[in-house]
């Protein structure tokens, strides 16, 4: 795809830009300042919604630039993976095959050791 061509492709340029801002750590605030656009006009353009093609075209160049892309690498781009959540056990309600690591052991056996200095001084 042409440089030209992606201005009439602005909500697949969007989404594509959502998901390569997202995976490469950074917030909206952060992106726009430094690709040096403002707020609004990134926010129009993860949208979709900015209806002046030169102004779109400039900002994107920009945007290009900062993340070292071609417009084939931004249109052939593939979100990463969500990373895997991890299970956090908070009761005594947790599987039977469950163990503690052994920084969390030495935490609760600290715990277990206030709440009696607690009881005994209150």
């Amino acid at each position: 795809m042409k440089f030209d061509e992606l201005f009439e492709h602005r909500s697949l340029v969007a989404s594509k830009l959502k998901d390569c801002i997202r995976d490469m750590g950074y917030t909206k605030v952060s992106f726009a300042a430094k690709a040096g656009i403002s707020r609004p006009t990134l926010d129009k353009l993860l949208n979709g919604s900015i209806s002046n093609k030169s102004s779109f075209d400039r900002h994107l160049q920009k945007i290009l630039q900062l993340l070292n892309m071609t417009v084939e690498e931004l249109m052939l781009y593939h979100s990463l993976p969500p990373k895997p959540a991890t299970a956090t056990v908070y009761s005594q309600n947790a599987p039977m095959d469950h163990e503690m690591s052994d920084t969390a052991k030495k935490q609760y056996d600290l715990l277990l050791d206030i709440i009696d200095l607690c009881a005994i001084y209150y």
